[in-house]
């Protein structure tokens, strides 16, 4: 999904790193994922891909955005440290969204925007609650530190700032409100010009591609795997 948080944090991580990039769109809603063409890209059929072709004698691949925010960061040797306990702080932090933030809040969205009204609603209250729980993680950690892994910003930062842009959308304006640390980390890095010429460039990806509301009801159901078994 082109305005997914996944692709949102390479934006940012290519415009922090102030590397240069041209930026296509993969229609998810049209099922442009489905083709030939990008599974040879990428086999688990999912954006963001990049091509880096700085190298012509090494043409590189990478899919998986925590993937991509590494091979980025030390590619221009920054938003990663290269040794010791800071180092793996980021890491640490990276994979708390990998692991938890993004499939928890990525399966809440889903609950919440595109199951049928008449399913269950444990599913939504499971996945409401694990995301509160890992987010009030987050603000805990962001008590005393101005970033996740310390004074700089990291990957870790770019890979979970877009998971938290819209908390008061998601959960209401009580809830989010209540996340003091997060909101100020947020808005801190939200002023960042890196993070709006991000913002700016996806909006003008988005612009291009078919909106959920507009995508044919077979793609929506191959997409998200309802009433078939997916075969790649």
């Amino acid at each position: 999904m082109p305005d997914s948080p996944n692709v949102t944090r390479i934006f940012i991580a290519l415009e922090e790193l102030s590397l240069p990039y041209h930026a296509h769109g993969i229609d998810i809603f049209a099922g442009q994922h489905f083709e030939d063409w990008f599974g040879q890209l990428n086999p688990n059929r999912k954006v963001p891909v990049i091509v880096d072709r700085s190298d012509q004698a090494d043409e590189r691949t990478i899919f998986e955005s925590a993937a991509i925010l590494i091979y980025l960061s030390e590619k221009a040797g920054k938003l990663l440290p290269t040794s010791g306990q800071e180092r793996y702080e980021t890491l640490q932090w990276l994979a708390v969204q990998v692991t938890t933030v993004g499939p928890m809040m990525g399966q809440y969205v889903h609950f919440s925007r595109y199951a049928p009204e008449a399913s269950s609603s444990y599913s939504l209250d499971r996945y409401r609650t694990q995301v509160q729980r890992v987010l009030g993680v987050l603000d805990n950690r962001l008590e005393a530190r101005a970033n996740l892994a310390g004074d700089d910003i990291t990957i870790a930062d770019i890979a979970l700032f877009p998971w938290c842009r819209n908390l008061s959308t998601l959960f209401g304006e009580d809830y989010a409100s209540t996340l003091t640390n997060i909101n100020r980390w947020r808005n801190e890095l939200s002023r960042r010009p890196s993070v709006i010429r991000a913002l700016a460039a996806q909006d003008v990806l988005r612009q291009r591609l078919t909106t959920p509301e507009h995508a044919q009801s077979a793609v929506l159901d191959h997409l998200f795997g309802r009433g078939e078994v997916v075969h790649n």
